[in-house]
Order: structure tokens, then sequence, then C-alpha cells
């Protein structure tokens, strides 16, 4: 059973009915039942953690990391190859539009969580001063917390669609409708000034239940979107407050892709799916009901809908151990003890469940590993590149070489191998070949 908090009864409680109809005069006012009262709400510990534990039901709906929030960004890039599943083919082909389901529903699910964010945020007088009330059962640094985790999903949703769509309405409280379109940097400038706010008010890892954002993850996507922009000094700044976290070594690598390894070492920030689902509500799209599954594992190893592309294959080195973890060609041993054969062509081995199990499970519980430390240090590499320190550069490149005892750059041995880092350009295409392996 995994260790995290209950998603599913605290989202539930975010949307019980907050009122109560007190007579059947035809003269009384008859509240709204299927609307939160924020009048009432927020008044102790319980209200306060329903409401932010529903800040993170739509990343698990079909429109995000169910299905949709994974299949878009790999099937724009050239690290796959397309099947014959009509889900897949308008990414593949970039022809979508906003008729299709994978367009309305990632937007839709976007928006959604926005929407539970500014919640949160709306209330924010009323959530500080009930921390200063004894019987709410909650202090000053909840309530930080609270406003750090509607901050920092806020970001993340608008970071999700700004990467999809540019500039985008931006709804920052749940009283204006009708927004126009906002300017790419007008949207980026909301997203770092909400990772920035979240940075400053959320609770450390250790502080933090599983499952949750931190102070670590939000300095570490403050860094990403910084970087993104161009603002490189900024973004050097922001990752150099990450601390905590580790490299996995070899012997553990592949617990960066399995459901026993989460929340590992490496681990900063994770979409979670619990495996507990109502079969009714398996392709749930309003991140109300229980839908704790994701058909990743399905979709990229089981059907066989997304393969890795041969450029992805290609790129590996022979004696690169990352290879074998990532992907299964026909005749690959996998499973535990590697008791198993693949013969289902070429596959992603990564998110698959095929490291414990023989087949794939149908409604699959892998989390979603979002943000991890090895990304952090790409992007320390790519920021001291950008910032004419290649050296420095070289040295966070070879801190994921030597986890597995590969040469490093700058050795005869990876010149020989078509890597030299003896000029910027050099540099920066180690640093792409790295990031695509890794």
């Amino acid at each position: 059973m995994k260790k995290v908090f209950n998603l599913k009864v605290f989202t539930l409680l975010a949307f019980a009915l907050c009122a109560v109809v007190i007579s059947c005069d035809d003269d009384v006012e008859v509240a709204n039942t299927n609307e939160l009262n924020p009048s009432i709400f927020f008044e102790n510990r319980a209200q306060l953690e329903s409401a932010s534990a529903a800040l993170y039901a739509h990343l698990q709906t079909p429109g995000l990391y169910q299905r949709y929030g994974y299949i878009l960004p790999d099937t724009f890039s050239d690290e796959m190859r397309p099947s014959g599943d009509p889900n897949f083919l308008p990414s593949y082909r970039f022809t979508l539009d906003a008729s299709l389901v994978q367009t309305s529903d990632y937007w839709a699910q976007c928006y959604n969580g926005i929407a539970k964010s500014n919640f949160i945020l709306d209330n924010e007088e009323k959530i500080r001063g009930n921390a200063l009330i004894s019987t709410s059962g909650f202090s000053e640094q909840d309530a930080d917390n609270a406003l750090g985790e509607a901050y920092f999903m806020r970001a993340l949703h608008y970071w999700l669609l700004a990467r999809r769509y540019g500039g985008v309405p931006l709804r920052v409280t749940q009283s204006v409708e009708g927004l126009p379109r906002s300017t790419e940097e007008e949207t980026y400038a909301l997203i770092i000034d909400d990772f920035d706010k979240a940075s400053q008010l959320l609770f450390s890892k250790e502080a933090t239940d599983e499952g949750r954002a931190t102070q670590g993850a939000a300095y570490g996507m403050l860094g990403k979107v910084l970087l993104f922009r161009g603002r490189n000094a900024e973004a050097q700044t922001a990752l150099s407050n990450v601390t905590g976290y580790s490299l996995l070594p070899e012997d553990q690598y592949k617990d960066n892709f399995n459901e026993s390894g989460e929340f590992n070492d490496e681990s900063m920030f994770e979409v979670v799916f619990s495996g507990d689902n109502n079969p009714s509500d398996t392709w749930a799209g309003n991140g109300q009901g229980i839908a704790e599954v994701t058909f990743h594992a399905q979709e990229y190893s089981g059907w066989g809908n997304a393969r890795p592309s041969q450029k992805m294959i290609d790129e590996f080195e022979t004696d690169d151990p990352r290879k074998a973890i990532a992907i299964l060609e026909d005749g690959d041993a996998y499973g535990p003890g590697d008791a198993f054969t693949n013969t289902n062509g070429t596959i992603w081995y990564k998110f698959s469940q095929l490291y414990e199990n023989e087949t794939i499970v149908p409604e699959g519980s892998t989390n979603v590993r979002f943000l991890r430390y090895a990304d952090v240090v790409l992007m320390k590499a790519e920021i001291e590149h950008n910032l004419g320190n290649d050296p420095v550069a070289i040295n966070f490149l070879n801190e994921l070489r030597n986890r597995f005892n590969l040469p490093e750059y700058g050795s005869a041995e990876m010149n020989a191998r078509g890597y030299p880092v003896n000029t910027p350009n050099n540099v920066f295409k180690a640093i792409v070949h790295e990031r695509m392996v890794e």
C-alpha cells in the first residue's frame, strides 16, 4: 500500500455540500448547495487540508497525466514513432485543433486546477485570520504552506498551458469571467511570480506528506521556467536553493521509473496514482471522482501505441546501462530477475510496471515523476554553458556519467565516441545528448 496523503477523501470533502436548508417557507432564500460557501469554509484543519489536497486532483484526469499530459509532449518530439492509434496521430502530425478531446480536455483540466488554486488564494485573509484562532487546529505555518501549494499548483497548470499555447487568459481570481488572452510575456511573468511565492511559503520535503508540493520542487520549477525564458543568472540562483536531493546510484536507477521506488531521494515532485479505482470512473474527466489510475504503461508498453524512435534508440552509447532500463527490444529479458522475455517489439520499459510484473496491469498505479534531481543537474549544466562557464557545465554532466562509471566528458574516450567538449557548440551537443538518454 502506498504511503500518500488520502487524496480521495480530501477531494470529495472539498466538494461536499456546504449549506443547509433550514426552512420550507417559500420566501426563505435557499443557498446553492452545489457550490462551496467560503463564508463557512476554512474554519478548521480538515477544511484547509481538503481544499489543499483537491489542488492535485486534476493532474490525475485523462486530460492530463492519466493520458494526454504525457502523450502530447512526447509525441511532439522526435523521440517517439507513431502507431495507428487515432488518439496519438494528431499530435504526431501536428494537426491538433480545438475539436479534439486531447485539446479540450487538456485545456479544461488545467483551468479546473487553476480554479481550485484561486479558491484558496481568494480566501487568504480568512485563512490567515483563522490560523490565529486556537480552535481552528491549524497554525500560521500551516496557512503559509496551504497558500504555497495553491501558488505552486496554479503556476504548474499555467506552465502546462503556456508550453502548448504561449499566452493564455490569466484568471487569478474566481470572480472574473470572459478574460482576453494575455501575452506570452504576461503569462510567464505570472508563472514565475507564483513559483517564487511558493518557494517562500512551502514546507521542506522532510516536513511534507509524500505527493505534495515542497519548497525544493518550487525552486526547481522556478529555475526551469527562468531557464526556459533565458534568465540564466536568476535560474542559477533558484536552483542553488535546491537541497536535500541526490542522484540514485546505478543499482537503484530504475527506482526513478517503477512503483516501488516512488518518492526516492532523486524525486522532487510526482503525480500520484494509487491504483484505487471505481470502474465507472476509470476515464472520469472532472477531477472529482475516484480515478487514481494512469494508462501510461498500457499506452507505451502494453498496447505499444507510442514506441521509441530509432533516433532515441541510437542515442544511447553501447555500454550505457540506461538503455536497458528505458527500452525493451525483441528478445530482451525483463521483470524480476530478468525472468521474462519481451516479444512485443520495441517498447518502452520506463513506467511500464514490467519491472515488477510479467504483463501490464490494466489500470496502472505508477506515479509520474514530474520533476527529479537529474533534471536539476542538467539545467545547472545548461545554465553554466549559457553563462560561458563550460568547465563547470562539463562537471555537472559528469555527475550523471559517474553514477554509471561511464567515460567522462573531456576524456580521450569520450572524444573518440564523438562527444568532444572542446567548443561551446560541442558542449551544448553534449548537454542535449545527456538529457535525451537521461
